[in-house]
C-alpha cells in the first residue's frame, strides 16, 4: 500500500543540458560539503511536520550521482534515523551515464537503494551531442552492465521529438533499449522551456520543434512497441513491466502527501503545499541563519483540492475511480464534475466503465485541454 513520499533534490550537475528547466546548476563542486549540511539539518527539523509510514524516498536532481557516495550515505542516513521508512519501501536514485562507477553503485545498494533511474534520451551518439549530454552510448551501455550487477529494478528515460531527430532514431532508441530488459522505461517528447538553451536557441530560430503530427506519431509507435514488448502503458509518459510501476511517481498523481528536502523541493502536507528556495547558495544560508528554507506556501481550498485529484489522477491510464473519490471528499464526481465529464465523454475524450472514467487514445493526445475542464 503506497502511504507518504519524500523526495530529495540534489541540485547539482556536471552540465547543464540544453533541454533542462530543472532547478539544477553546474560547476559548484565548493557548494557540495555546505549543501550536504544543510540539507540534514533540514531533514532534522522537519522530522514532525508529517508522521506517516513513508513507502518510498525518492533522490532526483539535477544529477545526484556528481556527489561522493558518502554524502549521499549521510543524507539517507538522516532519514533512517527520523522518518519511518517501510521494510518495503522503493527507494529510488536519478543516475547519469559517465558519472556512475563501481564504488558508486556498490554504495547505493549498501544504503538501501533498490531502484535507479538511469537517464538515455536517445541511442545517437550525435544526438547525444546535439542536446548537450555529457556521456556517449558506449558510456551507457558500460553503466548500465556495471548497474545490473547490483540492482534488478531499472529505468531507462528517453525523448522523442528532438532536434533533427528521425523517425528511425526513435525506433532505434526503442529497440534497443528493450533489448536491456529494463524494468521500467519513461518515454517523453520534448518540451521547449523558457530559460533553456534549447528555448534561446528556437527564439533565435536556430533550431526548429517537431511538428505536432510528427511527435504524435513518434508517441503512438512508442505505446505501440513498448505494450508489444510487455510494457505496461501506465501513465501518459511512463511504461512498466507488470508490477514495477514507480511507487513514488504514483504517489504524486494519486495526490497523496510527500515531503520534500533541498533547494527548490515541494512538499505537500495537510492540504498545504509548500516549495523551498531555489537558489542554492539563499537554501544553505537560510538554512544555517533559520533551520529552515520554505518560501512559497500555497493552501489549497476544496475545490482546488478535488480539482487536482482529478487531472493527476486521470493521467494514469487506470483512470479516476468515484468510490476513491467519495473516500476522500465526501460527494462523487459524478455530481461535482458533471458537466466537464459529460462534455469530454461527448468528444470521445473520456470513456466511462462503471463507477470509473479514464481517457480514451484520442484523450490522451490532447490530455493537458480535457484537464483544463476539471478546473473551477
Amino acid at each position: 500500500m503506497i502511504r507518504s513520499g519524500i523526495y530529495i533534490h540534489i541540485p547539482f550537475c556536471k552540465r547543464k543540458c540544453y533541454y533542462c528547466d530543472f532547478n539544477s546548476y553546474a560547476n559548484m563542486e565548493e557548494s557540495f560539503k555546505p549543501f550536504k549540511e544543510a540539507i540534514m539539518r533540514e531533514i532534522r527539523n522537519r522530522k514532525d511536520e508529517l508522521k506517516d509510514i513513508f513507502t518510498s524516498i525518492y533522490i532526483g536532481g539535477g544529477t545526484p550521482n556528481v556527489l561522493p557516495p558518502f554524502y549521499i550515505e549521510n543524507i539517507l542516513d538522516e532519514i533512517y534515523k527520523y522518518y519511518d521508512i517501510s521494510n518495503d519501501a522503493e527507494i529510488s536514485i536519478e543516475l547519469n551515464p559517465g558519472l556512475i562507477d563501481d564504488e558508486k553503485l556498490k554504495t547505493y545498494k549498501r544504503i538501501g537503494i533498490n531502484r535507479i533511474s538511469i537517464g538515455l534520451q536517445a541511442w545517437q551518439d550525435k544526438l547525444l551531442k546535439k542536446i548537450g549530454r555529457i556521456h556517449t552510448i558506449h558510456d551507457f551501455i558500460e553503466n548500465y552492465d556495471m548497474a545490473t550487477k547490483y540492482f534488478d529494478n531499472i529505468n531507462i528515460d528517453i525523448m522523442y521529438a528532438l532536434p533533427d531527430q528521425i523517425f528511425d532514431d526513435f525506433k532505434e532508441t526503442l529497440s534497443n533499449v528493450v533489448s536491456l530488459k529494463p524494468t521500467h522505461i519513461s518515454c517523453y517528447g520534448l518540451i521547449l522551456e523558457e530559460g533553456t538553451v534549447f528555448y534561446k536557441l528556437y527564439e533565435e530560430n536556430k533550431i526548429k520543434p517537431a511538428d505536432d503530427e510528427f511527435e504524435m506519431m513518434m508517441y503512438h509507435y512508442g505505446i505501440e512497441f513498448l505494450q508489444k514488448n510487455g510494457y505496461k502503458h501506465y501513465e501518459i509518459s511512463n511504461y512498466a513491466i507488470p508490477g514495477y510501476e514507480c511507487r513514488h511517481n504514483t504517489l504524486y498523481w494519486k495526490d497523496l502527501q510527500y515531503i520534500g528536502f533541498g533547494p527548490g523541493a515541494y512538499s505537500f502536507v495537510n492540504n498545504r503545499r509548500c516549495g523551498n528556495v531555489k537558489d542554492i547558495k539563499k537554501y544553505i544560508e537560510m538554512m544555517n541563519r533559520t533551520g529552515y528554507a520554505i518560501e512559497d506556501i500555497d493552501v489549497l481550498d476544496e475545490k482546488d483540492k478535488m480539482s487536482e485529484y482529478m487531472f493527476l489522477g486521470l493521467r494514469m491510464m487506470d483512470g479516476v475511480y468515484d468510490k476513491d473519490f467519495k473516500t476522500r471528499f465526501g460527494k462523487s464526481m459524478f455530481s461535482i464534475f458533471k458537466n466537464a465529464i459529460d462534455k469530454n465523454i461527448g468528444l470521445n475524450l473520456l470513456i466511462r466503465e462503471g463507477d470509473n472514467i479514464k481517457l480514451t487514445q484520442k484523450g490522451i493526445d490532447v490530455s493537458n485541454n480535457v484537464f483544463e475542464d476539471f478546473l473551477f
